[in-house]
Order: C-alpha cells, then sequence, then structure tokens
C-alpha cells in the first residue's frame, strides 16, 4: 500500500466521519429527541438536558478529527515520528479522555435524576470503554512518537556533529 494511498483513504475515512457527526449532531439528535416527544409527551422533561449534554460534545469530536488530520498530513511528508505528534496524539488522549469522562458522569446524573433508562445507561459503557481504550492508544502512540522523535533528533545532531569532524 502507498504511503499517498494510505493518506487520502485516512483522509476519506476522516471527512466521513465529520459529514456522519454533522448528520448525527446536526440530524439525528434532535429529530429522533422531537419524534421521541411525539410518542412519548411525558418524557419532554428530559429533552432538553439530552440534547444540551449530547451537543456539549460536538466540540471534541471535531478536535479528535482535526488533530488526526494534522498527523495524517504529515505521514505524507515522512514526518511521522515528530514531536508535533506527540502533541497532537497527546492532545487527542486528554480530550477522548475528557470527554469520556464528562460522557460518564453527565450520563449518571442523568440516570439517577430519573432522566435515563436503565438499559441506556448499561449501554453506555459500552461507548464509555471504547473513549478509555481510543485515550490510552493515543497516549501510548504520544509517547512512542516523542521517544522516536528525540532518537531521531539525536542522530541528526551525532550526524551533523561527524560531519563537522570530517
Amino acid at each position: 500500500m502507498s504511503k499517498k494511498y494510505l493518506v487520502q483513504t485516512t483522509r476519506s475515512i476522516i471527512l466521513l466521519l465529520a459529514v456522519l457527526g454533522l448528520a448525527f449532531f446536526g440530524a439525528a439528535v434532535p429529530v429522533g429527541g422531537s419524534q421521541l416527544l411525539e410518542n412519548a409527551p411525558e418524557l419532554s422533561y428530559c429533552y432538553l438536558p439530552w440534547i444540551v449534554f449530547i451537543e456539549m460534545m460536538v466540540v471534541p469530536c471535531y478536535a479528535v478529527l482535526v488533530r488526526t488530520w494534522e498527523i495524517i498530513t504529515s505521514l505524507l511528508y515522512d514526518r511521522m515520528f515528530t514531536a508535533a505528534n506527540a502533541r497532537n496524539f497527546q492532545r487527542i488522549s486528554i480530550i477522548t479522555f475528557t470527554t469520556t469522562v464528562y460522557f460518564f458522569f453527565g450520563n449518571t446524573a442523568l440516570f439517577f435524576l430519573n432522566m435515563s433508562h436503565p438499559l441506556i445507561y448499561l449501554i453506555s459503557f459500552a461507548f464509555i470503554g471504547i473513549g478509555v481504550g481510543v485515550a490510552l492508544a493515543a497516549a501510548i502512540l504520544s509517547y512512542r512518537a516523542g521517544q522516536i522523535s528525540n532518537i531521531q533528533e539525536q542522530s541528526k545532531l551525532s550526524e551533523e556533529a561527524n560531519s563537522a569532524d570530517t
């Protein structure tokens, strides 16, 4: 698989995720909530808290997509293991972990306020597990990219010192 193909494919996936996110956050959540209210008007007290809760996750989700785009772009120029990418992976890890913690506590609060069904609460733990997994993977990639970046920098300095000696 060529580097250019890998970058183009990954960029296509990122763009697809952005469009799906727009459809989910911009259409499915509000329309689905409205339809739920039509079928179960007794749940109207849950609508606004859930809409606000879910829509608060838009910015972090898109921030991760932007950081991922930056990392993939660096691959095109053979600069995958750089300090900048280590920082991007670290930011992805922090954003993902923070959003996962927000999701856990928000979902738990809504559950205890009797604004969530127990099955929805239990299913949400799968999403929490995915979020923690992504955060850990990004943290590990950040650490490894930082290590490799340091090794590359030391190698470059050694080469420069050796060329200056000759």
